[in-house]
């Protein structure tokens, strides 16, 4: 009898081991599926960011208009209205001082983040030429961008040059 209740106690306490294990091993599971989902969301938005960096950066006075479209396309909010209305005004610029800017990005980081925004610094070095300057000249600039993410998009809604 002793045996016998001494065998149903070790496999009662083996199912609770195996319960505890398993909802252990599922809380685990949930938070790494978490995890995976919040540094691909940083991943999008620091992508998104420094393609519209470098879009902001390369520019050709003979392309400006397919050039400052992709700007636009990758914007919105205030940022998109802002770009849109100075937009002919710096056309005008670029063509009659016939510019052009390669810009190359050099680092990126999200500085803060969730599933709907996120605040990325991109570093991104450019060459402008211009007709005063046929060389070129290297301008390095530092660019805070607040992205936030419409229709599964990440789309810049604001664009500071802080350094």
């Amino acid at each position: 009898m002793i045996a016998r209740n001494g065998r149903l106690l070790l496999a009662w306490a083996l199912s609770v081991l195996l319960i505890v294990a398993l909802a252990g091993l599922t809380l685990s599971v949930v938070a790494l599926s978490k995890q995976r989902a919040a540094a691909e969301e940083r991943t999008g938005a620091m992508k998104a960011a420094r393609q519209l960096a470098l879009d902001f950066t390369t520019y050709d006075y003979q392309t400006w208009d397919a050039d400052s479209k992709r700007v636009i396309d990758d914007s919105t909010g205030q940022f998109k209205q802002e770009f849109q209305a100075g937009i002919d005004a710096v056309k005008t610029d670029v063509v009659s001082n016939k510019a052009t800017s390669k810009g190359d990005v050099k680092e990126a980081g999200v500085v803060s983040s969730d599933k709907d925004s996120a605040q990325v610094l991109v570093i991104v070095n450019a060459v402008v030429t211009n007709t005063a300057s046929t060389t070129g000249t290297e301008r390095r600039y530092r660019i805070k961008l607040d992205m936030v993410r419409e229709k599964g998009r990440w789309l810049t809604a604001d664009l500071q040059v802080v350094g």
